[in-house]
C-alpha cells in the first residue's frame, strides 16, 4: 500500500508540475509559490461537498464573498475521499497553480497527508497548511501541518457524559462503526464515554450502524430510522443517543424527536448541523445567521415537546475551523505572524467564538509519554440547551 501511494503521489505531483508550468507559459492565473505575498495573497480552500460537509463548504463561501474570489479560491474533496486519494491529491494542488499560498482544508480526509507531502516536494516549504477535523493520526499529520485543529474528542469523552446526565440520560448510547472506530480521536473519546458513564453509574449500549462509505449514505440513514424506534423502546426515553457520524444525525433527531429521548450533541457540533432539517427550518436566506437559527430551534423544539432534551455547542466548530484557518493565514501571508503562533491562534480563536455567541478553550493533543504535539490543537466549547 504505502509503495502505490508513493506512486500515485509522484504521478500526481509530476502531472500537476507540467500543468502549472503549461498554464504560466500560456498566461495562466497560477503566481509562482514562494514569491512574496505581502498585499496579494490569495488562499485555497478545500471542502467537503453540500452532500458531504455542508457547513464547511457554506463556509467557505462566506470566506470568498467576504474577501472576494480574488482572494479565495475554493474546492472540493470528492465524496468518496477514501477510495479517490488521488483526486484530493491533485485538488490541492491545483489550489497552488492558483495562486493559493495558504491551504485551509477542512475537513481534512484521508489523503491530506498525501497531499501535503506532493505539495512539499514541488514547493518545499512555501505553502503554509491549516488543517481542521483532521482524520488521520494526530502524530503523523502535525510532521506536515503548520497548524491542525479539531473539536476537544479527548474532552468530549467527559464533557458529553455530563451533559447528557444534567439533562436526566440514565443510559447511554454509542452509535458508530468499526471504520470510525478505528480513529485514535474516535477511539480515545468513546473510552472517556465509557468511564464517564460508568462513574454516572450510566448504562453503557453499544450499537453498530452501516458505514455511509461502504454502504452509502441512503442505506445508512434508512438503517437509523428504522432501528431507532425499536432501539428506543427497548432502552428507554432517558437514553443519550450519539452518533460519530454526520450523514446519520438528521434522521436520529427526527426520530427522538418524535418518540423520546435525549441528544445532547452531534458528532460536528452546530446550530446548523442537522437540527433544523430535522425540525424542518428553512434557512434560505439566512444561511450562516447563527442567532436566527437559535431561535428557531428553540421555538421548533419547544413545539414539538422536546424542551430540556436537545443542546449542541453555540459555536459550529466545523465554520469555526474555516474562517480561523483563514485568518490566521491572512496575518501569516501579510508577515504578522509567523507559520505557528499560539498567542496570535489564541487570539484568533477567541474572537471569532465570541462573534459566534460561545466561548472556547484551545488545549494540545497529548502523547503517552507525558508531551504534547504543539501544532494539533484541541478546541472546547460551552453548550446551548433547547
Amino acid at each position: 500500500m504505502k509503495r502505490f501511494l508513493s506512486i500515485t503521489i509522484g504521478a500526481v505531483a509530476m502531472s500537476a508540475l507540467l500543468f502549472t508550468m503549461t498554464a504560466c507559459g500560456q498566461g495562466g492565473t497560477g503566481a509562482a509559490p514562494g514569491a512574496a505575498a505581502g498585499a496579494d495573497w490569495r488562499i485555497g480552500i478545500i471542502t467537503g461537498t453540500v452532500s458531504q460537509g455542508e457547513e464547511e463548504y457554506l463556509a467557505a463561501r462566506m470566506m470568498e464573498e467576504r474577501f472576494g474570489s480574488d482572494r479565495i479560491v475554493r474546492i472540493t474533496y470528492p465524496d468518496n475521499f477514501g477510495a479517490e486519494m488521488d483526486v484530493t491529491i491533485s485538488n490541492v494542488l491545483s489550489l497552488v497553480d492558483q495562486g493559493a499560498r495558504a491551504i485551509v482544508f477542512v475537513q481534512a480526509v484521508p489523503g491530506a497527508i498525501a497531499a501535503m507531502q506532493a505539495t512539499r516536494a514541488l514547493f518545499g516549504d512555501e505553502i503554509f497548511f491549516f488543517l481542521g477535523v483532521t482524520h488521520e493520526p494526530p502524530a503523523e499529520l502535525a510532521q506536515h501541518a503548520d497548524i491542525a485543529m479539531i473539536s476537544d474528542d479527548l474532552s468530549m469523552g467527559r464533557v458529553i457524559i455530563e451533559q447528557a446526565y444534567a439533562m436526566g440520560a440514565t443510559s447511554f448510547a454509542h452509535i458508530s462503526f468499526p471504520r470510525h472506530l478505528g480513529m485514535v480521536n474516535i477511539a480515545a473519546r468513546r473510552q472517556g464515554l465509557m468511564e464517564t458513564a460508568a462513574l454516572h453509574g450510566m448504562e453503557w449500549i453499544e450499537l453498530t450502524a452501516p458505514d455511509p462509505m461502504a454502504e452509502g449514505v441512503a442505506q445508512a440513514q434508512m438503517f437509523i430510522l428504522e432501528n431507532m424506534p425499536q432501539w428506543i423502546a427497548t432502552h428507554g426515553t432517558d437514553t443519550a443517543f450519539f452518533n460519530t457520524n454526520c450523514g446519520m444525525q438528521e434522521p436520529m433527531i427526527t426520530q427522538i424527536a418524535a418518540l423520546g429521548g435525549i441528544y445532547p450533541l452531534q458528532c460536528c457540533p452546530s446550530p446548523f448541523h442537522a437540527l433544523p432539517a430535522a425540525f424542518n427550518i428553512s434557512m434560505e436566506g439566512r444561511e450562516g445567521d447563527l442567532q436566527f437559527v437559535i431561535s428557531q430551534l428553540q421555538t421548533a423544539i419547544y413545539e414539538a415537546g422536546g424542551a430540556g432534551r436537545f443542546s449542541t455547542w453555540p459555536v459550529p466548530i466545523n465554520m469555526l475551523l474555516v474562517e480561523v484557518g483563514v485568518l490566521y493565514s491572512i496575518e501569516y501571508l501579510e508577515g504578522r505572524v509567523g507559520r505557528h503562533d499560539r498567542a496570535a491562534l489564541q487570539r484568533i480563536v477567541n474572537d471569532v467564538s465570541a462573534q459566534m455567541g460561545g466561548q472556547t478553550t484551545l488545549s494540545n493533543w497529548p502523547m503517552g509519554d507525558g508531551t504534547y504535539i504543539d501544532n494539533f490543537y484541541l478546541v472546547l466549547s460551552n453548550f446551548i440547551d433547547f
